[in-house]
C-alpha cells in the first residue's frame, strides 16, 4: 500500500458527496487525512480528487495505519460499515467518529452540527475524543458542545424546529384574521417569536410576551 508523505494519521470512510458534506467545511481535518476508503476504489479516488487529500484505499485494513477514523455513511449503511471495518481492523486504541449520524453510536465518538450560522457541532464520546474533536473545530473557527445523549439531543432539534411550525403558522393565521397583510404578519411572528425566545432563555420561564 503506498503511504502519504505528509504526517496525516486520519482515515475516512465515505459514501461519497463528499462536495456537500461537513467535511468541506473544515479543512484542519482535511489536512489529518492520509487514506480513503468508499464503497469502490473508483468512488474513494473521486473523494481524494475532491478533498485534494489522501490516499484512495481498497480495503478496510488498508485504515490500520491510521490512528483516528471518521466514518461519514448514511445511517442505513452504518452498522455493516462498523461491522466490516472491525473484521480487519483493531479498533481498540484507534478513535473512531461516527458523523452526522442519528443513531447512538457508543462506544465511538460521534460529530454532529447543530448550526451553520453559529458554527456549531454537537459532539460525544470519550474526554479524550472530545478534547481532540474542540481542537479540530476551534482551528476552523467553529465551537462545540459535548452532548451525553443523541436521543435528547435530536428530540430538541425536533422540538425546536418541526414543533415550533405548527403554533407559528397558527399565529401567522390569527394575524391575517385580523387584518394583516401577509409580511406584516409574518413580521408579527418573527418579532414575537425571537422576544419569547429570549426572554425564555433569559429567564428561564417560556411565557407569550403580549405587547407587540
Amino acid at each position: 500500500m503506498k503511504r502519504t508523505r505528509l504526517a496525516r494519521d486520519a482515515g475516512l470512510i465515505s459514501a461519497g458527496g463528499v462536495a456537500q458534506s461537513f467535511l468541506v467545511r473544515f479543512p484542519s481535518l482535511i489536512a489529518r487525512i492520509g487514506f480513503v476508503k468508499a464503497v469502490s476504489l473508483r468512488v474513494s479516488r473521486r473523494i481524494v480528487r475532491t478533498l485534494r487529500a489522501g490516499v484512495a484505499v481498497e480495503r478496510y485494513g488498508d485504515l490500520d495505519a491510521c490512528r483516528t477514523i471518521f466514518v461519514a455513511v448514511p445511517d442505513g449503511a452504518l452498522e455493516a460499515v462498523m461491522r466490516e471495518l472491525a473484521a480487519e481492523v483493531s479498533l481498540e486504541r484507534k478513535m473512531v467518529v461516527i458523523c452526522e449520524s442519528r443513531l447512538e453510536t457508543a462506544p465511538w465518538a460521534s460529530l454532529n452540527i447543530l448550526d451553520f450560522a453559529t458554527r456549531t457541532l454537537v459532539v460525544a464520546g470519550s474526554k479524550a475524543a472530545v478534547r481532540e474533536l474542540a481542537g479540530i473545530a476551534k482551528a476552523d473557527g467553529w465551537r462545540t458542545i459535548e452532548i451525553q445523549s443523541k436521543a435528547g439531543y435530536f428530540a430538541g432539534v425536533s422540538s425546536a424546529s418541526d414543533g415550533l411550525m405548527a403554533p407559528l403558522a397558527a399565529a401567522l393565521e390569527d394575524f391575517r384574521e385580523a387584518g394583516f397583510s401577509r409580511a406584516e404578519a409574518a413580521r408579527a411572528v418573527e418579532s414575537l417569536g425571537w422576544r419569547t425566545l429570549r426572554a425564555g432563555v433569559r429567564t428561564g420561564k417560556w411565557k407569550v410576551s403580549r405587547a407587540v
